[in-house]
């Protein structure tokens, strides 16, 4: 079958290879690729700044963000029908912590986690490939062009579900919200948040009128770019917030972020962010803030299988109140053939995706 694979450390390695078709034992699935979403981690595993293949291999097949149909089932497998459409969960646990002992392996202490696509795990951008029916979501027919975007939106249905226990200190009924970024996790996390009935604003680097400000003004929130205005206009603009949610893939906007909120907001941390940038902050100021305020702030990242589940209920709900608007985020499509064009951003994507057959 085909793969796209990389050597994992090894600069823009990515590479179309012919690889065996995974064989399953008793207790696994074997899924037929239908659709694989890009994301900033692919491209920079690609790059070579991470990534690890699986024990003595030498490559790694990528994609983590995954949808297909069963076309195998071990013997001892209940539950999985061939046929059926499932999405993969991209953590595993490790042998030691308790989090992972207890289910939550996007909580893991010790750092030793799998992760299909990225981590000692191959993924799914390939012909097929395999999993145990534990990591499978089931998805309803009627979301299967759209079920590559389950991924992304696990990890926001974690960051408001988190927020939301956090703030079980106190009496918090959220209204406002403000989200950093417009990429696929950015109208994601807006979705939900207006699904929830929260009064929405975005901030973003494109001006209005493109296909990310489209959407967003579709689903009933405010655009807000910063290319006509200074961030420092935009928070002011917007005022006091009770939930924000950082997800441009900037740093320095992960501070901004930080004073927007208003006593007793919460801040989400959701962009992972290589490299040295520094930066001046106002220590003093935000520590005041924060201890005066009760504010909050916290990262987070990837999603428990809980997460997946809501967001398959979460995905239904967007279809039927915005159905336009899902399929409209995904932008561009590709063969694995041409994996290479696909990887290149283009500034008007939000998903772009590898469909294998």
């Amino acid at each position: 079958m085909k793969a796209i694979t990389v050597i994992p450390g090894e600069k823009y390695s990515a590479d179309l290879r012919d690889v065996p078709i995974p064989s399953i034992n008793e207790n696994e699935v074997l899924i037929r690729s239908t659709q694989v979403g890009i994301c900033g981690t692919d491209r920079e595993i690609h790059e070579g700044l991470y990534g690890t293949a699986p024990k003595n291999e030498q490559y790694l097949i990528l994609g983590h963000e995954s949808s297909g149909v069963v076309a195998k089932v071990g013997k001892n497998v209940s539950g999985i029908s061939i046929g059926q459409r499932v999405v993969r969960l991209v953590r595993r646990p490790c042998s030691g912590c308790e989090n992972c002992n207890t289910g939550m392996n996007d909580m893991c202490s010790t750092g030793n986690f799998i992760e299909s696509g990225i981590k000692e795990l191959h993924g799914s951008m390939a012909e097929y490939f395999k999993d145990q029916s534990e990591y499978l979501i089931s998805i309803p027919h009627e979301l299967c062009e759209v079920s590559v975007l389950l991924e992304p939106l696990s990890v926001v249905e974690k960051a408001y579900r988190q927020a939301k226990e956090i703030q079980q200190r106190l009496s918090w009924k959220p209204k406002k919200a403000l989200i950093m970024g417009a990429g696929p996790i950015g109208i994601l996390q807006a979705m939900l948040l207006r699904d929830s009935g929260l009064d929405v604003s975005v901030v973003a680097r494109s001006l209005p009128g493109n296909r990310k400000s489209k959407i967003i003004e579709k689903i009933g929130a405010q655009y807000l770019s910063t290319s006509l205005y200074s961030l420092d206009a935009i928070l002011k603009s917007v005022g006091k917030v009770d939930f924000v949610v950082e997800a441009s893939g900037d740093s320095q906007l992960a501070f901004d972020a930080m004073s927007a909120i208003g006593n007793n907001g919460v801040v989400c941390l959701t962009s992972i962010t290589g490299g040295e940038k520094e930066i001046t902050i106002p220590a003093d100021k935000i520590n005041l803030d924060y201890v005066l305020g009760n504010k909050v702030a916290f990262g987070t990242v990837n999603a428990n299988q809980r997460d997946y589940v809501q967001g398959v209920r979460s995905l239904e709900r967007f279809m039927n109140q915005w159905p336009e608007v899902l399929p409209d985020m995904i932008t561009r499509r590709f063969p694995l053939v041409q994996f290479e064009q696909a990887f290149q951003l283009m500034s008007d994507d939000i998903k772009v995706i590898l469909k294998p057959f």
